[in-house]
């Protein structure tokens, strides 16, 4: 970046603000203004917990947005309470400051869990999805828009009903047309297990086209998750695909943003190790999936590949975390900024404070984890199912259920900071 005035010339040059790197610096943000040097720099963890609900009553399962219009995250979950499951949100400074919460979905004696969580920042809004138990046989995907203040826009409405059970939604937003991708799993009584997805127009919450996006007799396909390219404006939907009932595998397709166009499936890892539990996030044209993987259930590791934007595998999967004997679960991941991806998991091997929440930075360049672990909880008690989101700054929340050694879960959270920092160092060059 420069600015001529008379004869003066305003340089600006990039120096890293610490002494210590993580490996990758220097590497480029593609398609950055000026094509201006970004330093990766080793994350950071705040020294504060965030206690984002704590109550009597166990919460589960939390999943996150980040809002870039008001600087924070909204932090979805669900409730515990026997015959009745509910969905309850609550907003996070990026300071790490409480802000307002809410009651997205409530029944009485009826259990609506599973939440997912997308922001359109057009409308200033949420789209929350969710698994709707009508009864033993029969779940449904519901949805809920929410203001970013948390007032709700309309009443719940239904995503799918069909027969039989459908759930384990995921959403992703797509910024080109301001409307969201469903993903779910359909479950059907016949043992069928395939994926379907419904686009949700933005502005008003009426659905557009369906599709399947991936079935075939006598076959299983589970748990997807979806993530939005804004460059090619397509989606890449990864899932579970077991032929019958062990050794899974992780497979995905493309499609585009109509789903008018639908790839062939990509075998992103299948060998004769169980595979599952995958989560997808889109990065500058390409994809990050990452996954459990394991050849026992007393052995289980993390593992992630590249997806170009063109659908094109990467030469090799790359490994974030292994360690013989213990056993990683419960991953996600997010996209920070360029080549950088923030992955969390659960540590459920046991030891001396139970399970607990670790992270690691992957480079998509590198194809590779770069730096140590940062144990983002490994205090008393357990930690489970982590979900985290990041902001175009490359700071981090990760919320988890935390039970801090007592009956009940309650959401904490923590932030990693600092994927990349820069700072600007102006200069005037004089003729």
């Amino acid at each position: 970046m420069k600015r001529a005035r008379g004869l003066a010339l305003a340089v600006v040059l990039t120096i890293a603000v610490a002494s210590v790197a993580a490996p990758g610096a220097g590497l480029a943000e593609p398609g950055s203004a000026g094509n201006r040097d970004l330093v990766a720099m080793a994350p950071t963890l705040d020294p504060a917990f965030i206690m984002v609900w704590v109550e009597a009553e166990s919460n589960h399962e939390p999943a996150i947005a980040y809002n870039p219009r008001h600087s924070e995250y909204l932090v979805v979950w669900w409730n515990d309470r026997g015959a009745t499951r509910d969905i309850y949100a609550r907003r996070v400074g990026v300071d790490g400051t409480l802000r307002s919460w809410f009651a997205v979905v409530s029944s009485p004696n009826v259990w609506k869990w599973l939440p997912a969580v997308a922001y359109s920042p057009v409308e200033d809004e949420y789209l929350i999805v969710f698994t709707h138990k009508l009864s033993t046989s029969d779940y449904d995907i519901g949805a809920r828009r929410v203001k970013w203040d948390g007032s709700w826009m309309g009443p719940e409405f239904p995503i799918s009903q069909d027969a039989d059970k459908q759930w384990y939604p995921a959403v992703a937003y797509n910024s080109t047309n301001d409307e969201y991708l469903v993903v779910y799993e359909n479950y059907w009584a016949g043992g069928l297990r395939d994926i379907a997805a419904q686009r949700v127009k933005a502005s008003d919450g009426s659905l557009l086209s369906w599709r399947n996006i991936a079935t075939a007799p006598g076959t299983v396909r589970r748990l997807p998750d979806v993530a939005y390219n804004q460059a090619r404006s397509e989606y890449l939907i990864a899932y579970t695909f077991q032929v019958g009932t062990s050794d899974g595998d992780i497979y995905a397709r493309i499609t585009s943003a109509n789903m008018g166009t639908l790839s062939n499936e990509l075998h992103v890892v299948e060998n004769t190790f169980d595979q599952d539990g995958v989560a997808v996030a889109a990065g500058v044209n390409e994809y990050l999936l990452v996954w459990e993987d394991g050849p026992s259930p007393t052995h289980r590791t993390v593992y992630g590949r590249v997806v170009s934007g063109a659908g094109n595998l990467a030469q090799a999967w790359l490994e974030v975390r292994n360690v013989t004997g213990n056993v990683y679960t419960e991953v996600d991941v997010a996209h920070g900024i360029g080549p950088e991806y923030l992955v969390t998991w659960r540590h459920a091997s046991g030891g001396p404070t139970g399970d607990n929440v670790y992270a690691r930075l992957v480079n998509s360049v590198q194809a590779a984890a770069v730096g140590n672990d940062l144990a983002v909880d490994d205090t008393g008690g357990s930690q489970r199912v982590p979900a985290l989101a990041c902001s175009p700054l490359g700071d981090c929340l990760v919320a988890e259920e935390d039970d801090k050694g007592s009956s009940n879960y309650d959401i904490s959270g923590r932030f990693v900071r600092g994927l990349y920092r820069n700072t600007y160092l102006p200069m005037v060059l004089r003729h």
